[in-house]
């Protein structure tokens, strides 16, 4: 893999003056849809704040100044762990000059790590999000059914808590040959590989880069995978080979620091002619037993030539409509929070077979009654806070 050199490009003017202008654009309004005091005043003095930015990186880089502690926040996230819901610690660097600082560097770097990224590794990248991998596992589903046949589905544990700056230095280290850009990123990374900040998410896919190419390994028969993140959903012909796979990926992944949960499992997706032939053969109570599964992986359960929704998510969907059903025939007032929430999980059936759900839980004219009352409100917003526009 070719080394590159790029210090000099994050310290261009162009280049800085980009980052805070990218930084600046989706931070303008507060919560409350007040003007943010900071962007206008950055707004208002951009060249003398490249400069500064420009000083700060430098500083960085010699260690004479550091990054500033980020505000931590505990959210409650509702749809973790199957539905089961979990706390998270997201952390929120400062505007200036973490952010831009973050975007700075990234901006440059991030086209050299899309270049060795596996195609099927999906989030927090441009153009890869939960419809890119939906409609490639159903590619592979319907067209494979022989590659199909066993699923491995794993989990890293507490990956980004347990990822440690100086593996990450390492895995840089593959990429970037001048010591300033690396001493950057060390300084970066001050205070860990942060959930919420803008770096994390890529220096995690660059780390884990050896892990998707030992994956495809021939020695382990893997026909197709996908990787969310820290989420692996790995598809092959052979349950032996993918039991070597799982043991090789503890070793790797031990290496830098990390391991998996142990609620990894290795299940049969799909029967061949001849083996269910032999499945019919038995007793009722080994049939049962001896069922195969579906995939689950970003919302959807997996079949070969269908799909439809997690029971987490459809239970949630349910929920909603008839709260909503509820609340508007006895005319009462839908919010805008409730009527967005529902046409986003709405929208989810679009991607599953939802033919029969539709029948049962849905009445016509929803999405029409839902839209009018998020478009209401956006209207009643522009009216009340006009779009800012940068001087």
């Amino acid at each position: 893999m070719k080394r590159v050199r790029v210090y000099q490009q994050i310290r261009s003017k162009d280049n800085l003056r980009l980052a805070i202008q990218e930084v600046c654009a989706s931070h303008r309004r507060n919560g409350d849809h007040s003007l943010n005091k900071k962007v206008l005043e950055i707004e208002a003095h951009l060249e003398e704040y490249v400069e500064k930015l420009d000083q700060f990186i430098q500083d960085l880089v010699s260690g004479d100044a550091h990054m500033n502690k980020p505000i931590k926040r505990r959210r409650w996230d509702r749809n973790a762990d199957g539905g089961r819901g979990k706390w998270r610690d997201i952390n929120e660097p400062l505007l200036w000059p973490d952010q831009c600082v973050h975007h700075a560097a990234l901006q440059v770097m991030i086209p050299h790590i899309m270049r060795s990224m596996d195609r099927y590794c999906i989030a927090s990248v441009p153009g890869r999000g939960n419809s890119y991998g939906v409609k490639a596992i159903k590619k592979w589903m319907k067209n494979d059914p022989i590659g199909t046949k066993y699923c491995l589905e794993c989990d890293i544990y507490h990956c980004f808590e347990e990822l440690d700056p100086p593996y990450v230095i390492n895995a840089l280290r593959r990429l970037f040959k001048d010591q300033e850009t690396l001493w950057l990123c060390d300084a970066m990374m001050e205070y860990g590989v942060l959930i919420g900040a803008f770096f994390s998410a890529w220096f995690l896919h660059l780390t884990l880069q050896p892990l998707d190419l030992m994956i495809h390994d021939k020695k382990y028969g893997v026909s197709h995978s996908i990787r969310q993140m820290d989420n692996f959903t790995i598809f092959g012909s052979n349950k032996r080979k993918l039991r070597k796979l799982l043991a090789d990926m503890n070793a790797c992944l031990a290496a830098i620091g990390l391991k998996l949960k142990g609620t990894w499992q290795i299940f049969r997706v799909g029967f061949t002619p001849l083996v269910k032939k032999a499945h019919e053969a038995l007793s009722e109570k080994k049939q049962r037993h001896r069922r195969p599964r579906m995939p689950s992986a970003l919302g959807y359960r997996f079949g070969h030539g269908y799909t439809i929704l997690r029971k987490h998510n459809l239970f949630r969907l349910k929920q909603g409509l008839h709260t909503y059903y509820y609340r508007r025939d006895r005319n009462r007032v839908i919010s805008f929070k409730r009527a967005s929430g529902l046409i986003s999980r709405l929208g989810q059936l679009r991607k599953c077979n939802s033919q029969k759900i539709l029948e049962r839980v849905y009445q016509p004219k929803t999405m029409f009654d839902l839209k009018k009352v998020v478009r209401r409100e956006c209207r009643r917003l522009q009216e009340l806070y006009p779009p800012y526009v940068a001087a």
